[in-house]
């Protein structure tokens, strides 16, 4: 990545504020800088050195920008660009690290239409149920897979210009089109986190008090993306709904076929679901080098 970037971020919680610290890490040499809506978030942002300015106005804060990634969930995404859209310099190109695609690119075509700036969408796969700038880590992205999502209208100098940015943070980086990506990651991360809330509904029953004590590492383990930010999955959910539902019915038929095991009645059937399942999993875990990290 070229070191005379500037590069603007747009919200500094944990996704913003890692992506900052990451690239100060691995000595990314020009500016960044910030935006944040609270006035003690900004405070902080340069009192720990998270960024070189901070701005309470977005616009101010991307005005000198070559990259400006913007950090918040998706639909808000779309306003915060609505609003930049006329202070970004010519040439700019505008990214984002939202986990889904293909809405928020139908959305953010005619804002960029006549602008001389660009959208590439991107995901890194990332991340951590904390959230806000004290949960900021400088090795979030290290190691990790970042997906980039051009658009048919996406020049290669914007397309690589965003991805050396991923890769200036830590992150291998794969090309994807927004319906395959959005395909994909309704499968391996938006039915887990939806699996994992209903989980923890059922297990809590509407009053969690009666099983609290009872509760192992298991019940921890599994439920533990449920405690993510409800305002940015909505938007996940919202922005992906027919993927999702696909891969809902899968599992509720996964479940329907596990349900009549346990009717049947037969331990050799309940010990080869429980086997392949164990299989699948490590199968999953020995293929991807990246949880491994």
């Amino acid at each position: 990545m070229e070191q005379s970037n500037n590069i603007a971020i747009l919200g500094l919680g944990l996704m913003g504020a890692s992506l900052a610290l990451g690239l100060k890490k691995r000595g990314f040499g020009g500016e960044i800088v910030g935006y944040a809506r609270r006035e003690e978030t900004r405070f902080l942002a340069l009192e720990n050195g998270v960024v070189d300015a901070v701005y309470a106005e977005p616009q101010a804060a991307v005005r000198n920008a070559d990259i400006v990634v913007v950090c918040v969930p998706i639909w808000s995404i779309a306003q915060l660009a609505e609003e930049i859209i006329g202070a970004l310099k010519p040439g700019a190109v505008v990214t984002d690290v939202g986990s889904t695609k293909s809405e928020l690119l139908k959305t953010l075509e005619p804002i960029f239409k006549s602008s001389e700036a660009c959208f590439v969408g991107s995901h890194p796969i990332a991340g951590s149920e904390k959230t806000g700038l004290d949960a900021g880590n400088p090795d979030l992205y290290e190691g990790r897979l970042t997906i980039v999502c051009p658009s048919n209208e996406t020049s290669e100098t914007a397309e690589l210009l965003v991805s050396n940015l991923w890769k200036a943070a830590g992150s291998e980086v794969v090309e994807m089109s927004p319906d395959q990506h959005d395909a994909m990651l309704a499968s391996t991360s938006h039915l887990p986190h939806m699996v994992a809330a209903a989980l923890a509904r059922s297990v809590a029953n509407g009053d969690p008090s009666k099983k609290a004590g009872f509760c192992g590492t298991g019940f921890k383990d599994t439920t533990r993306v449920a405690s993510g930010s409800a305002d940015m999955w909505v938007d996940i959910i919202d922005t992906n709904r027919s993927a999702l539902e696909a891969e809902l019915d899968r599992f509720h038929e996964e479940l329907q076929g596990l349900i009549q095991i346990l009717r049947s009645g037969n331990g050799d059937d309940i010990r080869k679901w429980l086997e392949d399942a164990a299989d699948d999993r490590n199968e999953i875990l020995k293929l991807n080098k990246f949880l491994k990290k």
